[in-house]
């Protein structure tokens, strides 16, 4: 039985937009090149094209135009991806709760207070965004 569409990205398939969303537009071997700069174990050519291709069928990458098309680039934003993961998480593990997500976020590790302002901060937007509308 084939695997369910995945509307978000594979660890493997964030790796690669990370080093697009970083990097801007690549072709493969500069792709595979960055992914392998701090890696122990190789990457494969082989591999990542295979990748490549699985995520240019899910949507996840464009081709460039033109003579540009061996060029790669994230069909999405960061911020959009982002979004989508958080959704997807939230659904799926804490039952939809904002607020068990970020409770569990918030108290996994260590918040810096530089952090804690600024989340405060937030906070304080939403509120009175809440208060205004």
């Amino acid at each position: 039985m084939p695997r369910p569409k995945q509307d978000v990205p594979t660890d493997r398939e964030m790796e690669i937009l990370q080093v697009l969303w970083a990097n801007g537009p690549l072709g493969t071997q500069k792709i595979v090149t960055l992914l392998n700069q701090d890696r122990t174990k190789k990457l494969a050519y082989s591999s990542v094209h295979t990748i490549l291709s699985i995520m240019l069928k899910k949507g996840l990458l464009v081709k460039g135009q033109g003579n540009q098309k061996h060029i790669l680039s994230p069909a999405q934003s960061k911020e959009e991806i982002e979004a989508k993961l958080i959704k997807r998480l939230k659904q799926t593990v804490f039952g939809n709760s904002t607020m068990r997500l970020v409770t569990r976020a918030l108290s996994t590790h260590a918040t810096s207070p530089k952090d804690l302002a600024k989340i405060q901060e937030l906070l304080d937007t939403l509120e009175e965004k809440t208060r205004d509308d």
